[in-house]
C-alpha cells in the first residue's frame, strides 16, 4: 500500500498505469459524470436548503432554463431526485430528494466546511445549527472505525478486486460551461468550491495530486488528457490557490504541481464522494480502490459528527443561522450592505 502524502515525485511507469486505472476504476469515477458539475452540485445545495420547484432552481443557481431542466432530468434518472406534482395543482411540480439523495449530505456538508473557511469574494455561507446539542455546527469526517478524523497522511490506497475490469468512460467533448448569472436572488455561496469541483478535468487533476503524481507529463498520462486541457485545469487551480508550482529544473524551466494547505482541505470531500458512490453506485466487480485508514488498520468507513457533541449528523437535525443579507437573497430581494 502507498501512503498519499508520499510518493517520489519522479514517478515509475507502473506507478502511473496504477493511478490511470485507479482514476478509471475507482469508486469516484463512478460519481465523476454526475457529481463533478457545477449545475448539479448548485442543485443539490438547494435541495438541502429546501428548494423544490423549477422557478426557484433556477433563480438561486443562475442556470438557464435549458440547462437546468437537462440537470434535473440527469438527477431524476439517477435516482437522486424524483419529482411529483404539488399539492395545490397537479400540473405544478416539485422535485424531492431519494434516499441516494440524501446520501450526498456528508459532501454537501464537507464542501460547506471548505468554503466556510476559504471562501472570499463569493461571500461565506451561513453557519450551521446542530440541533441535538444547540451548537455552532463545523461538521468532521471521522473513521466509522476509530472516530478519528480524516487525514491524508493517515490513509493508504491500493487497487481492489474491480480495478481493470470496471473503467468509466470520460467524455472528451466539454460541456458547454453558461456563465452563471450573478443578479438578484442568486445565491453565490458554495460558488468557489462549485468553480473547482465542478469541473470533472479539475477535480480528476486534484485526484492524481492526491494520488501523489506531481509532473506534468505524468498527470497527463495517467489522466489521457489533452495538453491544452491540462495547462488550462492548472491555471485554474493556481489561480485559485489550491495548487502551488515547485521549479525543479532551470534549463528548460519546468515545474512540479503541489497541493497547498488550502487544496488538501478538499481531502475529506473527494473521501466522502468516494463514500457515497461506494455505497450508491456500487461495482458487480467489487471495489476498484480499496483505502485503509493506517492508525486503527480497519478499510475506510467515513461518517460525519459534530464537533462539538461527537455524535453522527443527520440532515434533519441542522439548522440554519443566516444572515439578514443572505436570506434577502434567497428571497429575491436586493440584499442591503451590512
Amino acid at each position: 500500500m502507498v501512503s498519499a502524502k508520499k510518493i517520489a515525485a519522479k514517478a515509475p511507469p507502473d506507478r502511473i498505469e496504477q493511478v490511470k486505472y485507479l482514476l478509471r476504476s475507482g469508486e469516484g469515477a463512478r460519481a465523476l459524470p454526475l457529481v463533478c458539475d457545477r449545475w448539479v452540485l448548485l442543485i443539490l445545495r438547494d435541495a438541502f436548503l429546501g428548494a423544490r420547484r423549477f422557478e426557484d432552481f433556477r433563480r438561486l443557481t443562475g442556470a438557464a432554463r435549458g440547462t437546468l431542466a437537462d440537470r434535473l432530468t440527469t438527477l431524476i434518472d439517477a435516482g437522486v431526485l424524483y419529482r411529483g406534482s404539488t399539492t395545490d395543482t397537479p400540473t405544478r411540480f416539485e422535485y424531492r430528494l431519494t434516499d441516494k439523495g440524501m446520501g450526498f449530505y456528508p459532501i454537501a456538508l464537507a464542501l460547506w466546511n471548505w468554503e466556510s473557511r476559504w471562501a472570499g469574494e463569493f461571500g461565506l455561507p451561513p453557519r450551521l445549527v446542530h440541533r441535538e446539542c444547540g451548537k455552532i455546527l463545523r461538521p468532521i469526517l471521522v473513521c466509522a472505525h476509530c472516530n478519528r478524523p480524516v487525514d491524508p497522511r493517515e490513509m493508504s490506497f491500493e487497487p481492489g478486486p474491480g480495478a481493470r475490469i470496471y473503467a468509466a468512460k470520460y467524455n472528451q467533448e466539454r460541456r458547454r460551461r453558461d456563465n452563471p448569472d450573478t443578479g438578484s436572488g442568486v445565491d453565490t455561496t458554495m460558488f468557489h468550491s462549485v468553480d473547482i469541483l465542478g469541473d470533472r478535468w479539475s477535480a480528476l487533476v486534484l485526484t492524481t495530486l492526491f494520488f501523489g503524481l506531481h509532473r506534468y507529463d505524468s498527470i497527463g498520462e495517467a489522466m489521457g488528457i489533452a495538453t491544452n486541457i491540462l495547462a488550462d485545469r492548472l491555471r485554474r487551480l493556481l489561480a485559485a490557490g489550491v495548487i502551488e508550482q515547485r521549479l525543479y529544473q532551470e534549463r528548460p524551466p519546468r515545474f512540479e504541481y503541489y497541493l497547498t494547505p488550502k487544496g488538501w482541505d478538499l481531502y475529506p470531500a473527494t473521501i466522502a464522494i468516494h463514500d457515497w458512490a461506494a455505497t450508491w453506485i456500487p461495482s458487480p466487480a467489487g471495489p476498484g480502490l480499496k483505502l485503509r485508514h493506517k492508525p486503527c488498520g480497519h478499510g475506510w468507513r467515513g461518517r460525519m459528527i459534530c464537533d462539538k457533541c461527537g455524535t453522527a449528523v443527520d440532515p434533519h437535525c441542522v439548522g440554519l443561522k443566516p444572515s439578514a443579507n443572505w436570506l434577502a437573497t434567497r428571497k429575491g430581494r436586493k440584499s442591503r450592505q451590512a
